[in-house]
C-alpha cells in the first residue's frame, strides 16, 4: 500500500505554525538575513546556483518574513502520529502552494524522516496522483483535508482510496471516509479493502 499524503493540516499543524509565524522577527533580524542573502546573490557564480537559491528563498521571505527554516524550528509542528506513520508505511507527500515557501517548509519539517518522495504541484492534485499511481502495482490511498483536492483525485483516480482528514475533529463532507489522525488510516484502509 502506498500512501499519498497532503502536507498542510494532514501531517503538519499549519494553524499552529501560522500563529507562531505571526510573531515576526525584529527589523535587525531581517536586516541581518537580507545582508547575507544579498552577498550570495551578488557573488559571481557561472552556474548561477546562488542566484537560483536566492530567488527560491525570496518567496519564503515575502510570505513569512524569513528566508529559511531549520528542522528544529518546524519538526514540532508535525502532528504526533506522523513520525511513527512515516517510519512504518510507504508515503509520498503531495503538496500544493507557493513553491518557494512550501519547499522551504516541507524540506525542513521532514528532514531526516523516511519519506519516499515529495511532489509539488501548482494545480489540483488529481492528474498528479493519477501519474504517480500509474507506476504502482498495489493499492493506493490519498489523504487530504481540502475538498477541491479530494474531488479532483476522486475524479481522476477511481481506483485510489480517497480519505478526508479532519484534525480538528469536525465532521467531514460526507462524500469520503473521514479520519482524525493517521493512526486511524490502517483501520480505514482495511475496511476499504474488504468492501
Amino acid at each position: 500500500m502506498r500512501y499519498f499524503l497532503d502536507f498542510d493540516r494532514t501531517v503538519f499543524d499549519t494553524d499552529a505554525f501560522k500563529r507562531s509565524m505571526s510573531k515576526r522577527p525584529t527589523l535587525l533580524e531581517l536586516l541581518r538575513q537580507f545582508d547575507a542573502a544579498a552577498v550570495e546573490f551578488l557573488r559571481h557564480d557561472p552556474n548561477h546556483t546562488r542566484r537560483r537559491k536566492f530567488l527560491r528563498t525570496w518567496g519564503t521571505f515575502l510570505s513569512h518574513g524569513r528566508f529559511t527554516f531549520t528542522p528544529d524550528e518546524l519538526r514540532h509542528f508535525l502532528y504526533s502520529d506522523v513520525e511513527p506513520f512515516l517510519h512504518s508505511h510507504t508515503c509520498t507527500i503531495v503538496t500544493y502552494g507557493v513553491r518557494a515557501f512550501i519547499t522551504a517548509k516541507v524540506t525542513a519539517a521532514l528532514s531526516g524522516l523516511p519519506v519516499t518522495d515529495v511532489v509539488y504541484t501548482s494545480r489540483k492534485k488529481g492528474r498528479t496522483i493519477a501519474r504517480l499511481c500509474a507506476a504502482e502495482e498495489g493499492p493506493c490511498t490519498f489523504v487530504d483535508d481540502m475538498h477541491f483536492q479530494l474531488e479532483s483525485v476522486s475524479a481522476w483516480c477511481p481506483n485510489v482510496h480517497v480519505i478526508e482528514i479532519r484534525r480538528n475533529k469536525d465532521a467531514g463532507d460526507g462524500r469520503w471516509p473521514v479520519i482524525h489522525s493517521l493512526d486511524e488510516l490502517d483501520q480505514q484502509t482495511r475496511y476499504n479493502n474488504s468492501h
